[in-house]
């Protein structure tokens, strides 16, 4: 049975080798022996994206900015993003603030927050988006401010 096996196979290679002599090119085939690609230069216009990417940044106080006074308060300036309260259905987006001022943080929907009582030194502060189920976004911003009251 193996020699039956042995012989189909060198039929089969054998029609194929004949196959592949009768392919040959000849001279007025000369186009596909000179075949090349020509390509030119074409400026491509860039659409507007359909989700621009959210934006989140500290508008105030400024980065390394000296407060005289225990108060903080702290505006967000937040573009191609709806604030709206956590939800455990997130949708794209959407979603609140997570402001850190040290290593406290704190959440809400709104772009400003107010901290009573502050020590003197230097302070950093970060805001970070986050989808309504808590899923932080790579879209941050970070300063740091000095309160000498």
């Amino acid at each position: 049975m193996r020699h039956f096996y042995f012989f189909l196979l060198m039929v089969l290679m054998a029609s194929c080798a004949e196959n592949a002599v009768r392919i040959k090119t000849t001279e007025s085939d000369s186009l596909i022996k000179d075949a090349h690609i020509r390509t030119t230069a074409v400026e491509i216009a860039e659409e507007p994206e359909e989700n621009p990417r959210p934006i989140i940044e500290i508008t105030s106080p400024e980065n390394y900015e000296v407060i005289n006074s225990s108060r903080l308060i702290i505006r967000l300036n937040i573009s191609n993003f709806k604030l709206v309260t956590p939800d455990k259905y997130p949708r794209k987006g959407q979603g609140h603030v997570q402001l850190w001022v040290d290593d406290m943080e704190f959440r809400g929907s709104k772009t400003e927050f107010i901290f009573e009582n502050e020590s003197n030194g230097t302070h950093t502060i970060k805001a970070e988006l986050m989808m309504s189920n808590n899923t932080v976004l790579p879209y941050s911003d970070a300063i740091k401010v000095i309160i000498n009251k």
